[in-house]
This record gives structure tokens, sequence and C-alpha cells, in this order.
């Protein structure tokens, strides 16, 4: 039956371009259009992979796959592990190909993802707005024709959050979004206002505010996050902590999560992550989702959109979680930050307050 779906699906469809480095061509692409609206698309976040006949790298290989690639997914299997940078057994069906192969590809480095084109809105101040389609553009101008950023760092992935500061119509009657940059504010970047969603304030209203003990408990072993009110569990997640890495010296640097009892420190929205340059490892990320702070130099739980080998280690010491899950600590955990507010960082007479506490442990 779904083998039978896909083939409806992608009958006389033709393959998804990949992102062009031509002015903004692929802004206005659907890619539910492309492949037919399969139940779900999934975003290549690895530099190469290989589709496989069966959900095991031992079975045929097809193809390959290559960087930000958009995929029709089908169904979710359980399969063998990729290789040893991921621990789990998930592959994506990604339907029969021209020759009625059957495909599929591991879920370890394709972000799934949905595609949502959303009616515009107006700005008359600012609000905070996601992301829900696969990939999309900033351009220097509220025009397809502009500009195109053609960094990852100034790319638009599904759930990245951005505050929203402007609004424009361009030539074709097209609406197109301002969105401020928070380390370059005064950078002109303008995403198409169908691909971003405006988050409401309720989307951030507290979670079971009146219970007065609330624990985390982050699982280095197990690489799990676990919410805990009076000592019973009330949501977990996995993750996805630090780990070691070497740079292209051969030099080994540290960035596991360290064991310890922290405090939640403060809360943003949205942060662009950049580091790294010191080691040699440098990494530059915009529009992080549903930031909670537990050290004051930036480590933090946080959604992410770059990968989703959630169960291995892979970051540079903060803890990695799905957006959704991101959100639900976010709005979970004390302090409560509202929606005003695009970034607080408790005082240290604040830290005495209400405040959840995270343990860390192996």
């Amino acid at each position: 039956m779904i083998a039978a779906k896909a083939r409806l699906a992608r009958a006389d469809l033709p393959l998804p371009p990949f992102p062009p480095d031509t002015l903004g061509e692929d802004t206005l692409i659907s890619f539910n259009e492309v492949f037919g609206y399969p139940p779900m698309l999934g975003r290549l976040t690895a530099n190469r992979m290989r589709v496989f006949a069966g959900p095991s790298p031992r079975s045929e290989s097809i193809r390959n796959v290559y960087l930000h690639a958009i995929l029709p997914i089908y169904a979710a299997v359980r399969g063998e592990p990729y290789d040893i940078r991921t621990r789990s057994e998930v592959w994506y069906y990604l339907g029969p190909n021209d020759k009625g192969q059957d495909e599929y590809i591991h879920s370890g480095y394709v972000a799934p993802t949905k595609e949502v084109f959303n009616e515009p809105e107006p700005v008359d101040d600012w609000w905070w707005g996601q992301v829900t389609v696969p990939l999309t553009n900033q351009h220097y101008l509220p025009a397809a024709t502009s500009y195109r950023y053609t960094w990852d760092f100034y790319r638009g992935f599904y759930t990245q959050l951005h505050r929203v500061v402007g609004s424009a119509v361009d030539d074709e009657g097209r609406h197109w979004y301002r969105i401020e940059d928070d380390i370059e504010p005064d950078r002109p970047a303008w995403m198409l206002g169908r691909t971003i969603r405006r988050v409401p304030p309720q989307a951030f209203a507290p979670i079971n505010p009146h219970v007065t003990d609330k624990r985390i408990e982050i699982n280095l072993d197990n690489q799990t996050l676990t919410c805990f009110e009076y000592g019973t569990p009330v949501f977990r997640t996995r993750l996805a902590s630090g780990k070691v890495y070497v740079n292209e010296a051969g030099e080994s640097h540290d960035f596991r999560t360290a064991p310890g009892d922290y405090d939640i420190m403060g809360k943003r929205p949205s942060r662009r992550m950049r580091g790294g340059e010191a080691q040699d490892l440098p990494y530059d990320i915009n529009g992080v989702p549903w930031v909670t702070y537990f050290t004051f130099s930036g480590a933090a739980v946080h959604g992410a959109f770059w990968h989703n080998n959630y169960g291995t280690p892979r970051s540079h010491g903060c803890i990695n979680v799905t957006a959704d899950a991101a959100r639900w600590v976010y709005r979970w955990s004390e302090p409560h930050v509202d929606y005003s507010h695009v970034s607080r960082i408790l005082t240290e007479e604040e830290i005495d307050g209400p405040h959840t506490l995270i343990t860390v442990v192996t």
C-alpha cells in the first residue's frame, strides 16, 4: 500500500532540483508539488548519504544524495544502524524510483520536515516567526530576483525561529518579512512571507506553573532528558550532547557536556550561535529555537534542525533536542520568560529566586 501511494505521488514528476547558485530560483519552489504531496518531507543534513534498496547499509546501494537534498518520506521503519556515527535503527522509506526499486535512507542525517505556506500577517512592531518549509532563503531585498545570501548560516530551515521586524510586497504581489539577525542586526535580510508562521503569545505560556518542585535530569550514557515534577517523570526525549572533536590539524578538543548540577541561567526564543574558531572547528547557525541556558558560558538545551541524530553525542557542549521538545522545556522550566523578551539572562540576585535545577549524570 505504501509503495503504491508512493508510485502515484511520484509518477511523471521530475526529481527535485538541488538549490541552485543563481539568484533566488529555489525560493519559490514547492517541494510538495514536486513530489505530489507525500506524508512528510526530509532534508539531507550530511554532505553525502547513500540510498539503499532496504533499511540496512548491507543492502544494495542505489544512489547518492547530497547536502540539502529534499526527499519524500512515506514511512519510518526499523532496520540496522548506518555506521558508528549513529545509534538509531530508524530508516525512512522514500518510495520506489523510476526503475521500480524501493528506496530507503537512514534517518540520522535526514531532518524530517513539513511544507506549510502561510497567509501574510501585518507587522506593526515585531513578532516571533517560525520557518514552516524545508528550505528557503534570505534575500538582500524583498524580491526573489534580489541577491540571495548563499552561506548556510543565512538560509532558512524548518523550525528556525526569527524576530520579524518588517514587511513589504514585491512587484509580483508576494509578501516578504524582514528578519533581525541578533549578531548582525543591521544586515538587510528578507524571507518570503509564506514560509514563516507567526508564533502567538500563547505558545510561550508556562506549563504547570503551579508546580513548585521541578527538576531536569540529563543522562549522558542514555542520551535522554527527563523532566520531573515532585519526583515523577512527566516528559522525556532523546538528545545529542557534546563530544570530542578533531580538527583538520589532528588536534582533539573536548566539547563533552560536563556532569554536575546546574541552574537555569536564562532563556531566549532564538539565537544565532557561533564559535569554535579558537579550536579551528568553527560553527555558525542562525535562528536556533527555544534556548534554555544552564551555564554562563553558553551551554543550553535548544532545538536543532541541522541533524536528526538524537541518541548520539555530537554537539559542542549544548543539549540538542527537537524543536518541539525544546519549546516544551522552555515553557515548563523556571524562570518563565514571556513573549516580549528577546533575551533574558538572570542576574546574581535572581539566581536565588525560582528556577529549575538541571542535573547532568552519566
